[in-house]
Order: C-alpha cells, then sequence, then structure tokens
C-alpha cells in the first residue's frame, strides 16, 4: 500500500515532467533536425530541478552549494565523455540546425535521472528530520548536480563535435551563436 500512497501524493507537475522526458527520450531515439536552442531543454530542466534541491535547505547551504558544483563538474566531464562515444550530430550553417543522431541514451538518461530525483525525493518524505534527513537532503543535492552536468557536458560536446565535422571553430563564441542561430566562424 507504501507505494500507491506515494504515487497517488506525487504532484501532477512531476507525472507531466515524467511524460515530457519519455517524449523527448522517445524523440531522441530517431535521426532528426532540431534547433540548437531545442537541444538545450532537457539540460535546463535537469539543471533547474537539481538546483532547486538546494532552495529551502538553510541548514548547511554552504556545503550543499559546494556539493552541487562538485557533482556538476564530474557530472560534465561524464557527460563529455560520454558525448565522445556517440556518432557526432551535424550542423548545417545554411540552416542552422543540427542532425542529431537517433540514439537510446536520451531516453536512458532521462529515465535514470528521472527515477534518480524521484527516489531521492520520496526517501526525503519518508524521513522526519536528523541526521538521516540531511544525508538524505545532501544525497539529492549530488545526484542533481551529477545529472545537470552529465546532461550539460553531453549536449556541449555534442555542440562542440558537430562544429568539428564542419570545420568551424568550437570558441565560446560560435557556441553561443550556434544556440542563438548566428552565423559561426570558420577556422583561422
Amino acid at each position: 500500500m507504501l507505494a500507491v500512497e506515494i504515487v497517488a501524493h506525487t504532484p501532477l507537475w512531476v507525472w507531466a515532467l515524467f511524460a515530457f522526458l519519455v517524449y523527448r527520450g522517445v524523440a531522441g531515439m530517431r535521426t532528426r533536425e532540431v534547433s540548437p536552442f531545442r537541444v538545450l531543454i532537457v539540460p535546463a530542466v535537469f539543471f533547474v530541478w537539481g538546483a532547486s534541491s538546494l532552495l529551502g535547505r538553510p541548514d548547511g547551504l554552504a556545503l550543499n552549494v559546494a556539493t552541487f558544483l562538485a557533482a556538476l563538474l564530474v557530472g560534465g566531464a561524464a557527460g563529455q565523455a560520454l558525448a565522445s562515444f556517440l556518432p557526432a550530430p551535424r550542423f548545417s550553417a545554411a540552416t542552422g540546425l543540427l542532425t542529431m543522431p537517433g540514439s537510446p541514451v536520451s531516453l536512458i538518461l532521462n529515465g535514470a535521472a528521472f527515477a534518480a530525483k524521484y527516489a531521492g525525493a520520496v526517501a526525503l518524505a519518508l524521513t522526519s528530520g536528523g541526521d538521516g534527513h540531511a544525508t538524505i537532503a545532501s544525497a539529492v543535492v549530488a545526484i542533481g548536480g551529477l545529472f545537470a552536468g552529465l546532461f550539460w557536458g553531453r549536449t556541449l560536446r555534442q555542440f562542440q563535435r558537430a562544429l568539428q565535422a564542419e570545420g568551424l571553430s568550437t570558441t565560446f563564441a560560435n557556441l553561443a551563436a550556434l544556440v542563438v542561430g548566428r552565423p559561426v566562424l570558420r577556422e583561422a
């Protein structure tokens, strides 16, 4: 009965987010053309969701922020490494779109990230204060940072690889231009 109560007490926005993540993961299984800005939606969702775990936790805020940032960096490195093993997206300077190769990786990552965050939220709801609650809260902060970094690192590496495949510079200015739809510069 506990599982039924947990599901029943889960806010509707959580199920809407779950549906959105499944939808985006399934869409990522087929090759498609997308704007670079749209590729940033899921990383942004996970960054906001991860950073929101810092809200309402004034005790140990500095430690939790440090934990989040450290996990963000570790996740970013892991995301870049993961993207290096995946087929590179292709960038069309004419259209400003990326052709993203289909892969189940997005669906797997979205599901794993959602499951970890959901399990952490449930564990927090089931514990009542004390050291156990603080430990779980810190773990939830770390999980949020890890997945946010994983998604951002993977996405930025995909952008770099798409630019490199076209002989374009991967400077910060070109990455920003790619996202906002401005022309990117060729290698000097």
